[in-house]
């Protein structure tokens, strides 16, 4: 049995949500403090006027979360290192013009609870979504890392992911 601690959690962004999604097509978060996804669904009533209790049937289910990442920019600027793209995710929602946020802004996600294995393709707990990030906060504090918590809405159901 294998018990995890936020040491082993991970999260990866990727721009592409119309291809297959797994870790290793994806941009790691650089340094990761935390990450919660809350799934909920919504019941809708089916009582009948000559009953005295509640009955309900399943309808649609929806999901939200958030996590909180480090920031730091390394010295390059090549488009590839890590704090250059995680730039191009938080313009995902800081807009610098006036066009606002399309469905090209849409965004993968992938969130690790669990740890790969010694090969790189143990994804089973990891899980997968097409995303909208709703919100984007940066904080700076004396004497503490810069970080950003972000608030995502996952945008359809959660994807399979592929062995990496």
């Amino acid at each position: 049995m294998a018990f995890y601690t936020g040491r082993t959690g991970a999260l990866y962004l990727s721009n592409d949500p119309s291809g297959g999604v797994t870790p290793s097509n994806a941009e790691k978060a650089l340094k990761l403090r935390d990450w919660s996804l809350e799934t909920s669904l919504e019941l809708l009533e089916t009582t009948t006027v000559d009953t005295a209790v509640k009955s309900y049937t399943p309808g649609a289910v929806s999901a939200t979360g958030s996590a909180t990442v480090l920031y730091y920019r390394r010295e390059g600027t090549t488009s590839t290192e890590p704090g250059v793209q995680f730039d191009a995710f938080l313009r995902k929602v800081m807009k610098t013009s006036s066009t606002g946020v399309t469905e090209n802004d849409r965004v993968t996600i992938v969130l690790r609870a669990g740890r790969q294995s010694g090969s790189g393709s143990d994804v089973k707990d990891d899980i997968a979504f097409n995303a909208y990030i709703t919100n984007a906060s940066i904080s700076v504090s004396t004497g503490e890392l810069t970080s950003v918590a972000l608030q995502f809405t996952v945008d359809g159901p959660f994807r399979e992911l592929i062995d990496a």
